[in-house]
C-alpha cells in the first residue's frame, strides 16, 4: 500500500473513532449534565430577578424598592459566581474571577458594584439563562424522545402507532401580581401531528429502527456537545473577571 493511502486510511479511522469516541469521553457527560441543568437554574434565576424588580418598582413609592434593588443586584453578582464556577467544572473553559476589591463602609461598597460592568453583564447573563436553559431542554427532550423512538422500535413494532407525536395545546406562563401591579410573560405552545413514525411490521425490520437510533444518538451528543461549546464560550464572554459584591 503507497503511503498517500496509508494517509487516507489513517484519517478514515481517525475520523470514525472520533465521531463513535463521543460515547466514551467524559467530557460529553459533563456537557450533558451543565445542560440538563440549565433550564432549571434559568428558570430560578428568571423568577427571581422578575419579582424581585417588580416588587421592588412596586414599593418605589415608599423607598423601599431602592434597598429591594440593591439587595438583588449583590444576590446576581453571587448567582453570578456560581455560574462561573458551574461553567469551570462541567464546561471545557476557563472562567477567571477578577481579584476581590476592598471597600470601605457601605457606601464605598455600593459605589463599586453599581459601578463595576461585571454586575451589569451578570444581570443580563442571568436574564439570558431561562432562554438558553430552554434551548437546551427542548433539544435534549425532543431529540432524545425521538432516538428513544428509534431504539426501543423491536419492543413495540407491529403497532402503528409508534413514533414520536406531538399533540394538545400547553403554555409555559411566568406571572406576578402585587396590588395593582401585573408582570407576566406566557408563551403558548400549540402542538399537533406526527413528528415520526418508526413502525414496523417485522422484527428485522425493528432492529434497522434501532441500529438507526443508536447512529442518531451518537449524533445527539455531538450536537449537546456542540451547543455545550457555544454556551461555554457565552459564559467566558459575560463572565471572566467578573466578581461576587459582599458588604464589608
Amino acid at each position: 500500500m503507497s503511503g498517500h493511502g496509508r494517509t487516507v486510511d489513517s484519517r478514515q479511522s481517525g475520523g470514525l473513532r472520533w465521531f463513535f469516541g463521543v460515547v466514551a469521553r467524559r467530557q460529553t457527560y459533563y456537557n450533558l449534565a451543565y445542560l440538563l441543568l440549565a433550564f432549571p437554574l434559568g428558570l430560578t434565576y428568571f423568577v427571581f430577578l422578575v419579582t424581585g424588580f417588580s416588587l421592588a418598582l412596586a414599593l418605589t413609592v415608599i423607598l423601599i424598592g431602592i434597598p429591594i434593588v440593591v439587595l438583588v443586584l449583590s444576590v446576581t453578582t453571587h448567582l453570578a459566581a456560581v455560574e462561573r464556577t458551574l461553567a469551570d467544572s462541567l464546561l471545557d473553559v476557563d472562567v477567571p474571577a477578577a481579584e476581590p476589591e476592598e471597600t470601605d463602609g457601605i457606601v464605598d461598597w455600593l459605589k463599586t458594584m453599581l459601578l463595576d460592568i461585571g454586575t451589569w453583564k451578570g444581570l443580563v447573563y442571568l436574564f439570558s439563562k431561562f432562554v438558553t436553559g430552554l434551548v437546551s431542554f427542548i433539544v435534549s427532550v425532543v431529540f432524545g424522545a425521538v432516538v428513544f423512538a428509534f431504539v426501543s422500535a423491536p419492543f413495540h413494532y407491529r403497532d402503528p402507532t409508534t413514533g414520536v407525536h406531538l399533540s394538545g395545546t400547553s403554555s409555559l406562563g411566568i406571572d406576578y401580581q402585587h396590588d395593582v401591579w401585573n408582570v407576566g410573560i406566557e408563551v403558548p405552545l400549540q402542538l399537533s401531528g406526527e413528528l415520526i413514525s418508526t413502525y414496523a411490521d417485522t422484527l428485522v425490520g425493528a432492529l434497522a429502527f434501532s441500529v438507526i437510533g443508536l447512529l442518531l444518538a451518537v449524533v445527539l451528543l455531538h450536537v449537546l456537545n456542540g451547543i455545550a461549546w457555544l454556551y461555554g464560550k457565552y459564559t467566558e464572554l459575560l463572565l471572566r473577571d467578573t466578581r461576587a459584591h459582599s458588604p464589608n
